[in-house]
């Protein structure tokens, strides 16, 4: 690391000389503090999440003033996401739990300067009403090519302090680290597939643990500090992990010592010297899987990170270790961020599938990227006739409604929001869910505050039974915002099945579908997993073509002088 130091002093009151400072980029005029939010956290902490959720509240309810440095540490962090400076910044905060944080290092009570989460707001509020005797800004540049850091940092004092020196601070944070987190569905937005979004990620200090002495620190004093860092590949210990350069931050503050952080901003830093050619695959998502066949759908997010503008990729994905290549065109600026949709691809219904992606080529010209790798499950079940949804509430039912639709999208039965219990415990609540139509059905419960309904409160979960109490499907209410179950429903509600013998064949069948029944057939019609006639024939059919519909599984309906029946046929 590379700094240099330029001390600027007041040469008579009132006067300021900046004959060896070329521009000022700092406020001169007296300004409250900004907020430097320090949280203590851990994959393993099942709170943290949302601890994440009010930092990010308190970021976004003042811009610009308000700085995330989230601190891997503690025996929830199980040595990943950590660094070096986690363990002594903690053990000055005499925190108790997990998560914690501290606003500006500042003691508000207790004579301890960690705070639960429910404490932050207010503390950050007072923090942004309090004068501060210096103000900061910063500029700096990223070399792309070389991994060269240059920041330049101005300090202004508008007041004098009741200490004879100051220490400056400069962090790199670290966004978009995609990874394991227990509680993730407290804060639904940062989840992507089953894995979790770190945000604000403390990286390094590049100004050591308590960071630079600024010793001169009377009012009308300005500093200018330089600092050239040449960021590695990985940062982080034990552990270390991919330092992406797009996504760090570097933030600056001044301290009082190890303890009151007087104010902080972060630093604007330009991108220079790209490579024509780069970029890398953010994450990988699941779309829209709405289907009651075997069929998944994922896409993933590209990075732009080179000065050219790409114009085609080619990729590889790959789906529980097959792998397969795909190809985009479009337009994606550098720097800009597109979403490539991945082909349909079969997938096993009902259990996890690892769905993965990297691009190999940019604009015609290989190029290596790192792969991003998701988890993706399609609950699908088989149902029909008269069925029972079961709900079990827990004590926080006022969050929690369901919706179920037809194969048409429309809702056909739906219940919530309740009244709060009083205590932690649960409500059972039955429901009449009679299908009108062979199809696929669409179940999803919802939660408002995005814990689920088996989040310590009462253990509460929701089943599909049939008519006789078989259990269709269960689930354990840890579901986050929002559980979405399929059903394809092959006999409606209300339907009475003919009981003399009626053999179809052959099944599965290749061209055609052959009827042997002894009653009058009036009419034949197949139905598709997603409840829509793709074929009939009316009269006294023996056979149906086949030939025309695509591989896949079907419902044949059968009407007759006795009644209805319904049968699973399969194109092959």
């Amino acid at each position: 690391m590379k700094k240099t130091l330029l001390l600027v002093v007041a040469i008579m009151a009132g006067l300021i000389s900046f004959a060896q400072v070329t521009d000022t980029i700092v406020s001169l005029t007296p300004s409250n503090r900004n907020v430097v939010l320090e949280e203590y956290t851990g994959i393993n902490c099942t709170w943290c999440p949302a601890g994440h959720l009010v930092a990010n509240q308190i970021k976004d309810a003042h811009p610009g003033r308000v700085n995330l440095i989230n601190i891997h540490q503690g025996s929830f962090a199980a040595n990943t996401y950590t660094t070096e400076f986690g363990n002594a910044l903690a053990n000055q905060t005499n925190l108790d739990g997990y998560p914690s944080g501290t606003v500006n290092r500042h003691v508000f009570s207790g004579g301890k300067t960690a705070l639960g989460r429910g404490d932050w707001a207010s503390a950050s509020n007072t923090i942004l009403g309090m004068s501060s005797p210096v103000n900061i800004a910063g500029e700096g540049t990223l070399d792309l090519t070389t991994r060269t850091l240059n920041i330049r940092v101005q300090l202004y004092y508008t007041a004098s302090q009741n200490v004879s020196s100051n220490a400056l601070n400069i962090a790199i944070t670290q966004d978009n680290v995609l990874g394991s987190q227990v509680g993730k569905e407290k804060n639904p937005d940062q989840v992507v597939g089953n894995q979790y979004n770190h945000m604000h990620m403390l990286r390094h200090l590049i100004t050591g643990q308590w960071g630079e002495t600024i010793s001169t620190i009377s009012a009308g004093t300005l500093v200018e500090k330089t600092y050239e860092y040449v960021i590695p590949e990985q940062l982080g210990s034990p552990n270390p992990i991919d330092a992406v350069l797009s996504d760090l931050h570097f933030i600056a503050f001044v301290c009082e010592g190890h303890q009151e952080v007087l104010t902080g901003v972060e630093i604007p830093v330009q991108h220079i010297n790209m490579p024509a050619l780069g970029g890398r695959v953010v994450a990988v998502k699941a779309g829209e899987n709405l289907t009651c066949n075997n069929q998944g759908n994922a896409y993933f997010e590209f990075q732009n990170l080179g000065s050219a503008t790409v114009n085609s990729l080619t990729y590889t994905y790959t789906v529980n270790g097959a792998a397969q290549t795909g190809t985009w065109t479009g337009t994606i600026a550098s720097m800009a961020t597109a979403t490539i949709d991945i082909p349909a691809f079969e997938i096993n219904l009902n259990t996890n599938n690892t769905i993965a992606a990297e691009v190999t080529a940019i604009n015609g010209e290989s190029v290596t990227t790192s792969p991003k790798t998701m988890t993706l499950k399609k609950s699908v079940y088989e149902g029909g006739g008269r069925m029972t949804f079961k709900l079990v509430t827990d004590r926080y039912c006022s969050e929690t409604t369901f919706k179920i639709f037809d194969p048409n999208n429309n809702v056909v039965l739906s219940g919530g929001p309740w009244a709060d219990l009083s205590s932690n415990s649960t409500t059972i609540r039955t429901f009449d869910f009679l299908p009108a139509v062979i199809g696929c059905y669409r179940i999803e419960v919802y939660d408002a505050y995005g814990d689920g309904i088996n989040a310590g409160y009462g253990a509460g979960y929701f089943q599909l039974l049939t008519e006789d109490g078989t259990q269709i499907f269960k689930d354990n209410g840890k579901f986050g915002s929002q559980a979405t179950y399929m059903v394809y429903v092959s006999v409606p509600a209300g339907v009475e099945e003919i009981t003399t013998e009626t053999t179809i064949y052959p099944n599965p069948a290749t061209d055609a579908i052959n009827i042997n029944t002894t009653e009058n057939v009036q009419r034949v019609e197949i139905f598709n997993m997603q409840g829509q006639l793709v074929k009939a024939e009316t009269g006294a059919v023996n056979n149906i073509s086949v030939k025309d519909l695509a591989n896949g599984m079907y419902t044949l309906k059968l009407t007759t002088d006795n009644g209805t029946s319904v049968h699973k046929i399969v194109k092959k």
